[in-house]
C-alpha cells in the first residue's frame, strides 16, 4: 500500500489543473504514509501539519471516498457505462491523482469489500460487484460530511436517552457543551472516556454541558441499553448519554468514525469538529477558548 500510494502520487506533477491546496495536502499524505508506515483519516484530521484549508480538503476526500460507490451505482444503472476516473474526477472537482489515491485505498483497506475490478494497465474500473456495493451503501452510507462543521448550527435530533427520557438539541441552547458520539467497545472511546467524565464534573460549574449519543443500535452491535448503562457507570459518566438513531446520524454527516467531538456554542452553533482519541489537554484548551471568547 505505501509503495502504491507513493507510486501514485509521483505522477502529480503532470496535472496543472490541481490547486495549490490539493497538491499540499497529497504530498503531505505521501510524507506522513512514508514516515509511520501506515494512516488513518482520524490521524490525518488531527495532525498539526495541515492548515485549516487543508484539512477542509482532506475532509473533502473522506467525503469523496464514500461518495464514489453510489456514483458507480448510480451511473452503471441509467447508462450501463461505469465511470472513468477523469469521469470521476469531473464529478467531484478534483484531480485524477485524488480519484486514484480514493480507489487504491478501497482495494487495499481491508475493511472495504471488493466493490469493483480495475485493470491492471490502464488502472480504469472494468466491472462492478454490485453485491458488495449495495451492501457497503446500506452500510456506510453514500452523503457523509466531515469538512467545514464550524460555524454550522448543531444538527436537529431528538433521542431517548438509555434512561428512557429524552434527547435533544434544544436541550443544549443556552449552554456550551460537547456532544460525544460513540460506541460501546470502540477502542478510542474506551481511552477518552474517563477524560469526559473527569471534564465534565471539573466543569460542571461553568455552564459547560457534556451529552453522549451512542450508536450501538445503528451499527447492530449485539448489545443492549443495561449493558450501555453498566458501561457509562463502570467509565464514572454522569451527564446524559442517549441513543443514536438513523435519522441522527444522518443529520451529522452519516458518521463513520468514532468518536466524533462537536464543541458547541451557547447559540447552538459548532465551534469545532474532532474525530479519535484527543487528550485532556487539547480538550480543556478548547472549552477554555470557548468560555473566554464568550
Amino acid at each position: 500500500m505505501k509503495r502504491l500510494i507513493v507510486i501514485v502520487l509521483m505522477t502529480l506533477s503532470l496535472y496543472v489543473q490541481a490547486s495549490d491546496v490539493e497538491v499540499q495536502v497529497l504530498r503531505t499524505i505521501q510524507e506522513l504514509w512514508q514516515q509511520e508506515g501506515s494512516i488513518t483519516f482520524s490521524s490525518l484530521h488531527n495532525s498539526d501539519r495541515f492548515s485549516e484549508e487543508e484539512r477542509a480538503f482532506l475532509g473533502r476526500l473522506y467525503e469523496i471516498f464514500f461518495a464514489i460507490p453510489g456514483v458507480l451505482k448510480s451511473e452503471h444503472e441509467s447508462t450501463g457505462q461505469i465511470p472513468s476516473r477523469a469521469e470521476l474526477a469531473q464529478t467531484f472537482s478534483v484531480t485524477p491523482n485524488s480519484i486514484e489515491l480514493l480507489l487504491s485505498v478501497m482495494e487495499k483497506d481491508g475493511r472495504v469489500p471488493t466493490l469493483f475490478t480495475r485493470d491492471a494497465t490502464s488502472r480504469e474500473i472494468t466491472s462492478l460487484n454490485m453485491d458488495n456495493l449495495n451492501a457497503f451503501l446500506a452500510n456506510k452510507g453514500s452523503q457523509v460530511r466531515m469538512a467545514q462543521w464550524e460555524g454550522k448550527a448543531l444538527p436537529a435530533f431528538d433521542l431517548t436517552t438509555l434512561e428512557g427520557g429524552r434527547l435533544g438539541n434544544t436541550d443544549l441552547k443556552g449552554h456550551n457543551s460537547l456532544v460525544y458520539i460513540w460506541f460501546t467497545g470502540c477502542p478510542p472511546c474506551v481511552r477518552i472516556a474517563p477524560i469526559l467524565a473527569d471534564l465534565a464534573s471539573e466543569y460542571a460549574n461553568k455552564e459547560f454541558k457534556f451529552a453522549g449519543l451512542n450508536a450501538d443500535d445503528i451499527l447492530e452491535l449485539d448489545t443492549t441499553n443495561e449493558s450501555r448503562l453498566d458501561y457509562v457507570n463502570k467509565q464514572g459518566i454522569r451527564f446524559v448519554n442517549a441513543n443514536l438513531d438513523q435519522p441522527a446520524r444522518t443529520a451529522f454527516g452519516t458518521i463513520n468514525l468514532y468518536p466524533t467531538l462537536f464543541f458547541v456554542k451557547k447559540d447552538g452553533t459548532i465551534y469545532r469538529h474532532l474525530v479519535n482519541f484527543q487528550s485532556k489537554e487539547k480538550l480543556v484548551t478548547i472549552i477554555e477558548e470557548m468560555l473566554s471568547s464568550q
